[in-house]
């Protein structure tokens, strides 16, 4: 069981319209089957629960600022060891940001900029699916 907390995209995520998230690597990742369950402001006093659902697919990606460019990534055993798979097109890497609920590739890279920082490859985030 895992608690996806959200503090923005309420409307999406509640109409379903946003069915993944895009979060920083996790010590134990979400796998495929878990159970998840979705807040809106989790941990505060008019926290929301958006529902439960069950992981459909997860991946692992690295992002790059400038310029724009999202890899997929494999992690190999315990230490993490990064492969790189391969970087997105541009049409893959505008349905990631569509399925997140933004409109385009700017909009997500600067709302991850602004939760994360600048991104220059060295962070791992895991894509989650439901």
């Amino acid at each position: 069981m895992a608690l996806l907390g959200f503090s923005i995209l309420r409307d999406a995520l509640y109409y379903g319209n946003k069915r993944q998230t895009i979060r920083k690597l996790r010590k134990t990742p979400i796998k495929k089957g878990e159970r998840l369950h979705l807040y809106y402001h989790l941990r505060r006093s008019d926290c929301e629960s958006l529902g439960s659902w069950t992981c459909k697919e997860t991946f692992f990606i690295r992002m790059f600022s400038q310029p724009h460019i999202i890899e997929i990534v494999n992690l190999l055993g315990e230490k993490g060891l990064i492969v790189r798979n391969h970087a997105m097109t541009e049409s893959e890497a505008l349905d990631l940001a569509k399925r997140d609920g933004f409109t385009s590739t700017q909009e997500l890279f600067t709302a991850l900029e602004r939760m994360h920082g600048r991104q220059d490859g060295s962070q791992v985030f895991q894509v989650i699916r439901w």
